[in-house]
């Protein structure tokens, strides 16, 4: 009966070594692969003035490219690489982009917004299409952060010249745009090293319990 139990205590100590192992391998938390999110949206006409017009060719059509990895992976902080272009229509003579910022939701009420990166200057790295003057933007989904149900919008700040001789500048525009995100999925590195740990120390027990259990020798008198 002794052995019966010995024998199932190191059956159980190398299944948790064993799949402690597995869960701390970088591979099973997410065959993390390069990917480009991308959102449009229309900037309208205000050539004359704060009500928005209606005349395509004073529109300014944008584009939003985030290169980053997914899946992300649950607590932890997450670059992305940021590209704007702007199509403007044949009224319009020039724009300037000059900052964004991104945010993390979900659609479920109430609490909407997740998080949102920090503020960055843009550059033009291109005829009409800006870059993040400081580098990637960067997210860092809490632990409280996991699933599929989320979505990046933006805001803009940005300037537009009018061929009829007028300007807008319009600080924080959000066009509403959602952009399906990465999925979050949970970090089971910690659990693979608490197993491994839980494993280790009944190894460690069992060889104390069969040592204990070995006959001693008798004592010569």
């Amino acid at each position: 009966m002794r052995d019966r139990f010995l024998y199932t205590l190191a059956g159980a100590a190398g299944a948790a070594i064993v799949l402690g192992a597995f869960l701390s391998l970088s591979g099973v938390r997410g065959d993390q692969q390069p990917v480009v999110l991308s959102g449009e949206a229309v900037f309208p006409d205000y050539s004359a003035g704060p009500l928005p017009g209606v005349n395509p060719a004073n529109e300014v059509r944008i584009r939003i490219d985030l290169g980053t990895n997914e899946p992300w992976i649950q607590g932890e902080r997450h670059e992305l690489t940021v590209t704007v272009n702007a199509d403007p229509g044949p009224e319009v003579s020039s724009v300037n982009l000059t900052t964004l910022i991104l945010y993390l939701e979900r659609p479920s009420f109430p609490r909407r917004d997740i998080l949102n990166s920090d503020l960055v200057l843009l550059k033009a790295v291109g005829p009409n299409r800006w870059g993040s003057m400081d580098g990637p933007l960067v997210l860092f989904p809490n632990l409280d952060v996991s699933g599929s149900s989320f979505f990046l919008t933006f805001a803009l700040s940005l300037n537009v010249d009018y061929e009829n001789g007028a300007s807008y500048g319009y600080g924080g525009w959000n066009p509403g745009v959602w952009i399906d995100s990465p999925d979050i999925v949970p970090d089971l590195a910690p659990y693979g090293w608490m197993l491994i740990a839980a494993g280790t120390a009944a190894g460690i027990a069992l060889g104390i319990a069969r040592v204990s259990a070995r006959p001693r020798p008798p004592v010569a008198r």
